[in-house]
C-alpha cells in the first residue's frame, strides 16, 4: 500500500512537471485574450440571425478561457441581453470545451492531432447544436430566467456558478490610474495577471489539482492496454466515456491529464476526445438551470447534438490515427521532450505556488462541500478542517513510519544501507523493515531473474513511462533510487533505426543494418548497485562498442552467412572481459543477432548480389554433382570390365582343364581298343563336319563275315 501511494505521488508529479510550463503559458496567454475581448460587443453580434448569430457565437466562444462554471451565467446574461437560442447553445459548447488553457495543456499532455481535433470537434460540435436549435427548437418565454451573477440551484440544492467576479466583464483597473506609457504597461500586465491567475484560476484551482491527482492514480492504478482488453476500441468505449462525462462535472483543463493518462493506459484517442468533448459541455446542474431557462424542448436538441456530433468526432479521430498510423503511446507526451528539465522543474513549482494560493484564496467547490455534508449524513461524522488536519497529520505519520517496510521479491536481492554504509549486504526474499529516512534505506537488485537489452525494438508503452526494465528508478519514502521492474505488455520490431543507433560499417567498408539482444544476470548485487550508475546504458554501450569492432573486422557476407554465430561468440566474450574487469557484478548469458540486412537503399542491390552468389553456388554443386556421378560410372564400369575378365581368365581354364580331362580319358580307351576308338573319333569328326546329313557306315570286307544284318520294316510304316 505503501509502495502503491509513493507511486501515485511519483507519477503527479511527472504530469504536473510535464504540463506546468505549458499550461502557465495557457493562463497567461487566456489573460491576454480576455483583456482584448470587450463584453459588450459580444450581445451585438450573437442577436440577430439564425445562422450568423451561431457562428458568431462559436468562434467567440472557442478561444475564450471560460471555465465550466463561469459559461453558465455568461451564457445566460447573453440570452437575457438578445442572443439567440442557438448562439446561447453555440456559446455553452464552443467556450468550455476549448479555450488557450486546455488547448495548450493537450499539446503538453497529448500530440498535435489531438490538439488540432480538439478545438476544430468543439467548433463544429458547436455550430451544429446551435444551427439545430434555431431552425428545430421552440422559443421559450423567459419567465425562469436567472439573473447573471446571481446563485443558480445546482443538482442536490447546491450552488454551482455564483462567482464574485464576471467572467466576462473588464476587470476594473486600480483605484490610482499612473499616467503615461509605462504606467498603461503596469496597468495592463496587472489586469493580465489578474484575470489569468487569480480569477481563472481560482475558478480551476481546485478541479485542476483534482484532474492531476486523479490522472497519477490512474497512471499507477490501472494496468497498460486494460482499455484494449476489456472496452475494446470501437463504440463500446466512447459509449462508456460519454456515459461516464455526461453528468459529472469537469473542467476542461482538468480533464485533460486524465484523458492523457487513460490513452496511456490503453483508451482509443476517439472516446479520450470523447471524453474532452461532452465532459466540460454538461453536467446535472447545468442541465437542471438550462432546462428551467431554455426549456425541454431545446435541452433534448442540445444534448441529441452533443452525443452524435462527439461521436462522430470521435470515430473520426480514431480514423485519422489509423490512417497515419500513429501510436498514441509513441506521439503522446513528445512535445515536452524540447523543454529543458530545469525548466520543467521551476515551472512546476511556480505552479504548485500558484495552486496552494488559489485554494487558500478561493472557497471550496460547492460539489465538494455536498460530498462531504452527504458523507457526514451516512456515517455520522463530522468533517472540519481541524480533523481533517488531524487525519492528514496522522496518515502521513503512519506512511513515514510504514515507509520502512519493503518486499523483497524471489529472484531479486536487497541491500540495508544506515547514513549510506551498508549494513546488510545480501538480504533474503520475504518482508523486511528498516528505519524510515533520512536514517536507513535500502536497494533492491535483479538477482537470478535473466535481464535482457534489446537493441533497435520499441517497448509497447507509452514515452512517458517507456523507461527500461531494469533501469528504471523511482523515489522512495527512504529517498533512495531503486530499480523498478516494469511488467512488458508487449514488443513488436520497428524497421526503422533510432537516431542512436546507427548503422555499422564491414571491413569490406559496407554499412550493415543490425538489431540483437543481450541477456545477463546479476552475480554481485552490491557491486551491480554501486559500481555502475546506469547498467542497462553500460551493458548496451559495451554491447554496441564490442560488436562495431568484430564486425569492422569480418566482411559483410560472412556475417550474412557463415560467420555470425562466431560473430556472437566474439561480442559475447569481449562484453564480458570488460564487465570483469569493471567489476560491474553481471555475467553475459547471451549475445543474439537478431536482424541482419543492409541499409534499405541498397538492400535491392544486395538482394540481387546474394542472388547471383546462390545461382554460382547452385551451378558449382550442379558441376560437382556431374563430376561425382560421372568417375563414380567409371569406375563401375572399370569394376565390371575387371570382373567380367576375370570370369573370362576362370571360363578358359575350367575349358582348358576340360579339355585335358577328355583328352586324358580319350587317350585311355585308346590304349584298350585303338582300333575301336580311331572308328569312333573317325565317325564323330565326320558327325561334327557334316552335321544334319544321313550318312550310311559301310562295314569293311572283313567285317562282313562277323555281321548279322537284320532286315527290319523302314521307319514311319504300320506292320
Amino acid at each position: 500500500m505503501i509502495d502503491f501511494v509513493l507511486q501515485v505521488i511519483w507519477e503527479t508529479w511527472g504530469i504536473l512537471k510535464e504540463a506546468s510550463v505549458f499550461l502557465l503559458f495557457g493562463f497567461l496567454l487566456a489573460g491576454i485574450l480576455a483583456t482584448l475581448v470587450p463584453a459588450k460587443a459580444l450581445s451585438k453580434l450573437l442577436g440577430t440571425g439564425r445562422v450568423k448569430s451561431v457562428l458568431w457565437a462559436s468562434a467567440i466562444g472557442a478561444p475564450l478561457p471560460l471555465c465550466s462554471c463561469g459559461v453558465l451565467p455568461a451564457a445566460l446574461a447573453l440570452k437575457k441581453q438578445g442572443a439567440t437560442p442557438g448562439a446561447t447553445v453555440a456559446f455553452l459548447i464552443a467556450t468550455p470545451e476549448t479555450g488557450v488553457d486546455s488547448i495548450s495543456l493537450s499539446y503538453a499532455l497529448m500530440d498535435p492531432v489531438i490538439t488540432v481535433a480538439r478545438p476544430v470537434a468543439g467548433v463544429i460540435t458547436a455550430v451544429g447544436a446551435g444551427l439545430a436549435t434555431n431552425f428545430l427548437g421552440q422559443r421559450t418565454p423567459e419567465t425562469g430566467a436567472v439573473e447573471p451573477g446571481a446563485e443558480a440551484p445546482h443538482e442536490h440544492g447546491v450552488a454551482h456558478y455564483g462567482h464574485a467576479h464576471d467572467h466576462l466583464a473588464e476587470p476594473a483597473p486600480p483605484a490610482s490610474r499612473p499616467a503615461g506609457r509605462a504606467a498603461a504597461l503596469r496597468n495592463a500586465a496587472w489586469r493580465i495577471y489578474d484575470y489569468a491567475f487569480h480569477q481563472l484560476l481560482d475558478d480551476t484551482s481546485y478541479w485542476l489539482v483534482l484532474g492531476i491527482v486523479l490522472s497519477g492514480l490512474v497512471a499507477a492504478a490501472v494496468p497498460a492496454t486494460f482499455f484494449e482488453q476489456y472496452m475494446g476500441g470501437g463504440l463500446l468505449s466512447m459509449l462508456v466515456m460519454l456515459l461516464f462525462s455526461i453528468p459529472i462535472y469537469t473542467c476542461a483543463s482538468s480533464s485533460t491529464p486524465l484523458a492523457a493518462a487513460l490513452v496511456m493506459k490503453g483508451l482509443n484517442p476517439g472516446a479520450a476526445l470523447v471524453f474532452l468533448l461532452a465532459g466540460p459541455a454538461t453536467n446535472l446542474g447545468s442541465l437542471v438551470v438550462l432546462f428551467k431557462f431554455l426549456g425541454a424542448r431545446i435541452i433534448a436538441i442540445y444534448l441529441t447534438s452533443i452525443v452524435v456530433l462527439t461521436l462522430a468526432a470521435g470515430y473520426a479521430l480514431n480514423w485519422v490515427y489509423r490512417t497515419w498510423d500513429l501510436n498514441p503511446l509513441v506521439t503522446f507526451g513528445a512535445a515536452t521532450a524540447f523543454v529543458p528539465e530545469p525548466v520543467k522543474i521551476g515551472g512546476a513549482a511556480a505552479l504548485i505556488a500558484l495552486l496552494l494560493l488559489s485554494m487558500r484564496r478561493a472557497a471550496v467547490p460547492a460539489e465538494w462541500l455536498w460530498l462531504r455534508d452527504r458523507f457526514s449524513w451516512l456515517s455520522g461524522l463530522h468533517i472540519t478542517m481541524k480533523r481533517l488536519a488531524l487525519a492528514v497529520g496522522a496518515a502521513s505519520a503512519a506512511l513515514y513510519l510504514g515507509s520502512g517496510f519493503f518486499t523483497v521479491q524471489p529472484g531479486e536481492t536487497g541491500i540495508g544501507m544506515r547514513f549510506g554504509r551498508i549494513v546488510s549486504p545480501a538480504l533474503e526474499p520475504g518482508l523486511h523493515y528498516r528505519l524510515p529516512w533520512p536514517f536507513e534505506s535500502h536497494r533492491i537488485v535483479p538477482g537470478e531473474r535473466v535481464q535482457r537489452i534489446e537493441f533497435g525494438f520499441v517497448r509497447k508503452q507509452g514515452a512517458a513511462t517507456a523507461a527500461r526494465a531494469a533501469g528504471r528508478e523511482r523515489l522512495t519514502a527512504g529517498g533512495s533510487l531503486m530499480p523498478e521492474a516494469l511488467n512488458t505488455t508487449g514488443t513488436w520490431f520497428q524497421k526503422e533505426a533510432e537516431p542512436e543507433e546507427p548503422f555499422l560499417l564491414t571491413g569490406d567498408a559496407n554499412l550493415i543494418d543490425l538489431r540483437w539482444a543481450v541477456q545477463y544476470r546479476v552475480t554481485d548485487a552490491v557491486a551491480y548497485a554501486f559500481n555502475i550508475a546506469e547498467p542497462d546504458d553500460f551493458v548496451r554501450g559495451l554491447s554496441l562498442a564490442a560488436l562495431r569492432s568484430v564486425v569492422a573486422r569480418s566482411g559483410i557476407d560472412a556475417i550474412y552467412t557463415s560467420d555470425r554465430s562466431a560473430v556472437e561468440r566474439q561480442v559475447e566474450d569481449a562484453i564480458q572481459r570488460e564487465l570483469d574487469k569493471t567489476r560491474t557484478g553481471i555475467r553475459v548469458v547471451s549475445f543474439q543477432l537478431l536482424y541482419v540486412h543492409p541499409p534499405d537503399e541498397v538492400h535491392d542491390a544486395f538482394r540481387d548480389v546474394a542472388s547471383a552468389q546462390e545461382d554460382k553456388l547452385r551451378t558449382v554443386n550442379r558441376a560437382n554433382i556431374f563430376a561425382v556421378e560421372t568417375v563414380n560410372q567409371a569406375k563401375a564400369e572399370a569394376a565390371a570390365m575387371i570382373e567380367q575378365s576375370l570370369a573370362f581368365k576362370e571360363q578358359q581354364i575350367l575349358h582348358a582343364q576340360g579339355d585335358a580331362a577328355n583328352f586324358t580319358l580319350k587317350l585311355g580307351a585308346f590304349r584298350r581298343a585303338p582300333e575301336l576308338t580311331r572308328f569312333r573319333l573317325q565317325v564323330e569328326a565326320i558327325e561334327e563336319t557334316l552335321p544334319g546329313l544321313q550318312k550310311f557306315i559301310r562295314p569293311g570286307a572283313g567285317d562282313v563275315k562277323e555281321m548279322d544284318l537284320w532286315m527290319l520294316q523302314p521307319p514311319g510304316r504300320g506292320k
